[in-house]
Formats: C-alpha cells, structure tokens, sequence
C-alpha cells in the first residue's frame, strides 16, 4: 500500500475513534491533527472537511458491509437466500457497528448530517447495483421472480433499501429520545419486505430483510447508552 493511502486510513482511523469517544460535533479537525501529530496540509491532502472525511468513513463502512455479504451469500445454495442475504446488509445496524452507531444517528438527526446519510446511501447503492442485478438475474433463472429489467429493478430495490434503513434510523432516534424501551418496528419491517417481495414476483413472506429481536435489543443498547 502506498504511504498516500497509509495516511490516509491512519487518519480514518483515528478520527472514527474520536468521533466515538467525544461524539462527532465535539471533535475539532485540530483535535484530529494533534493526536496524529501531523499538520493542516496531510489532512487536507486526502479530505477537503470533517464532513468529507466522515462521508469517507460511512462509504468505507458500505465496503466492509458488501465484501462480507458477497462471502455470506455466496454459503446459500439457494437464490432467494442469497438476495435476502445481499439486502439485509444493506441495512447498516448491526451491533458489532454499535459505538459507530452511537455516534453517527444523532448526526443524521441534524439538517447538516441530511448531506452524509444522503452519501452513506450512494456508496451503498454504488457498491452494490452489479451484485444485485445479477443476483435477481439467478433469480429469475431459478424461477423465484419475476423481472423484466434487472438493472432497473436492482435500482429500484437499492432505493427501497435506502429509505428502509434511513426510516428504522429515525424511529430508533424517536425512541431513544423518547424513551420508548418497546418501539414498534413490525409495522415497518413488514411494509418493505413486502414492497420488496412485489416489486420483484417472489413468494409473500420469502424474504427477511431484519430480525426484530436483533433490531428491538440494538435499539434497547442505543436507548440505554443515550440515557447515561
């Protein structure tokens, strides 16, 4: 790797443990630069502002997020699992993401964090738009679907996805503001897959796309965190 790119995940690094420890807002690019020890002129040579640099880190949370999901669907010798499995990882709440988490939604509560979820969801979108057009083409083959237009479909899926995700994020923030331990997801879980399991032809209830009880436990942990 070359010492651009090394820096420039040195720097990742280092900004996402502070954002989590001091929260996104309390920390100062100064503050990024005095615990790296290095100037103004390295952090501006690989990101134009702390807005940039946290857009940078969600689209590399996208990554890891695909990379793993193209290996767990790839364990599934059916199809339909397959694209369960690709779409459940578009949705980025998982607990083993949960001080990212802790830090990143009461951003995406604000009017200025709008511009970040909007590029957290074009990475996602950007990332996996091939994996998904193909996967609905192994669909269609299998006869678990019925589509016309792949691409077209895997777009509007990605779509679908995006606002899915983005509606679970502000009814998680609701209910930790408000302090509702039991906030009802079913409504909404349902609502997407069933958009979902339409927009494609397949079988009423072959899709998951999240597990409640996962959902319902990582929106206990948030809530709890929150009230310390």
């Amino acid at each position: 790797m070359k010492k651009g790119e090394l820096k420039k995940k040195e720097i990742l690094k280092t900004a996402e443990a502070l954002f989590c420890k001091n929260g996104y807002e309390s920390t100062s690019i100064q503050d990024i630069l005095d615990e790296l020890h290095t100037s103004k002129g390295s952090f501006y040579h690989h990101f134009e502002s702390k807005e940039f640099l946290l857009e940078s880190m969600c689209a590399g949370k996208a990554q890891a997020a695909f990379q793993q999901a193209v290996q767990r669907a790839a364990q599934y010798p059916d199809s339909l699992r397959q694209l369960n499995c690709l779409l459940g990882s578009l949705i980025p709440l998982r607990d083993d993401s949960l001080s990212f988490l802790l830090m990143i939604l009461p951003v995406f509560s604000t009017q200025s964090g709008r511009s970040i979820r909007t590029a957290y969801c074009s990475a996602l979108s950007s990332l996996y738009i091939d994996a998904l057009e193909n996967q609905l083409a192994v669909c269609v083959r299998e006869k678990n679907a019925v589509i016309y237009d792949c691409r077209a479909t895997a777009e509007i899926c990605l779509t679908v996805m995006n606002h899915f995700w983005c509606g679970l994020c502000d009814r998680i923030i609701e209910a930790a503001e408000t302090g509702d331990d039991a906030p009802d997801f079913t409504r909404l879980i349902d609502q997407y897959r069933i958009a979902i399991e339409r927009i494609i032809s397949a079988p009423y209830g072959s899709l998951n796309l999240i597990e409640l009880p996962d959902l319902l436990l990582l929106s206990t942990q948030i809530r709890i965190h929150w009230e310390k």
